[in-house]
């Protein structure tokens, strides 16, 4: 009897410690669940410029989007199924990095002029492992100025670089590049024609430093091409007037050009003041002494 008491202990010891067990590694396992990294990758080529992957890194933690800072990212080509890399890349505080390329030379296409390029997170404690990838052709555009009739034009001509032939029907953009937001000069859906051309009119009255104009035209999201910018410099701007009031003597300027009118009128009464004061003292001293 004795003998069968302690086997039923050791059986009901046995089953605690195999429930604790199992709820240690149930909680084990929701500890070491790991948020979905989302990693978005835009490709960008400014032509005689650079080129350039737009990276970032993001995540939805208790319902809630979230940018991811610090997350290091390799950055690679592919062709035929295969990696190769390029470097790496750690994201900033708002979860955002920029891979600068070594020219179309330093990556290669596939068979079909295809080019992949792609960035890959390794993970760590907190998200698992993920990668994003595009895909694109290489393009040309060619942007110059040019006078018809008295007007000035932008006009631009979009190629694709392995076909050799000019690309129709791709939307692009004409702006003029200013501190905050370009001011955007081109109709909203324009695209290129047959000839893989377009021209645009330049305003007469958009202001720049001497004149100068910053044009850029760009492609931006193509499917096929990605994101593609020319840019260039057009004389037809109405040249700036420079204002400057620093060495006049006005109310707004520095202390030692303030208006003479000022100073004569606050000294005016500085020393009225202080004439009052001493007469009204000069007075009191001859009663006292009387």
């Amino acid at each position: 009897m004795r003998n069968r008491f302690t086997n039923i202990q050791v059986k009901e010891i046995a089953k605690v410690l195999g429930c604790t067990l199992l709820a240690l590694s149930l909680q084990t396992g929701l500890a070491q669940k790991k948020e979905r990294l989302r990693l978005s990758t835009a490709y960008t080529k400014v032509m005689d410029g650079p080129m350039y992957l737009d990276l970032q890194a993001s995540a939805r933690v208790d319902n809630t989007n979230v940018t991811v800072p610090d997350a290091e990212l390799a950055v690679y080509y592919e062709v035929d199924g295969e990696e190769f890399p390029l470097g790496t890349v750690v994201t900033d505080g708002g979860g955002k990095a920029q891979f600068t390329l070594k020219g179309m030379d330093a990556i290669a296409p596939d068979s079909t002029g295809l080019y992949i390029l792609g960035a890959a997170f390794a993970g760590n404690d907190t998200f698992s492992r993920t990668s994003s990838s595009v895909e694109f052709r290489d393009a040309v555009l060619t942007a110059s100025l040019v006078e018809k009739d008295s007007m000035n034009y932008i006009q631009a001509t979009l190629q694709d670089k392995v076909l050799d032939s000019t690309v129709a029907e791709a939307l692009i953009k004409v702006q003029v590049r200013r501190m905050f937001k370009p001011l955007i000069i081109s109709e909203e859906f324009l695209m290129t024609d047959d000839s893989g051309e377009i021209m645009v009119a330049i305003p007469g009255d958009i202001p720049g430093k001497e004149g100068i104009l910053a044009m850029e035209v760009v492609i931006e999201e193509n499917d096929t091409y990605g994101n593609v910018k020319a840019m260039l410099d057009a004389p037809v701007g109405t040249p700036i007037v420079h204002t400057s009031t620093y060495d006049q003597r006005t109310l707004w300027g520095r202390s030692s050009r303030t208006p003479l009118f000022i100073l004569f009128f606050t000294g005016l009464l500085v020393f009225g003041s202080w004439g009052i004061i001493f007469y009204l003292l000069f007075n009191l001293y001859k009663i006292a002494k009387n």
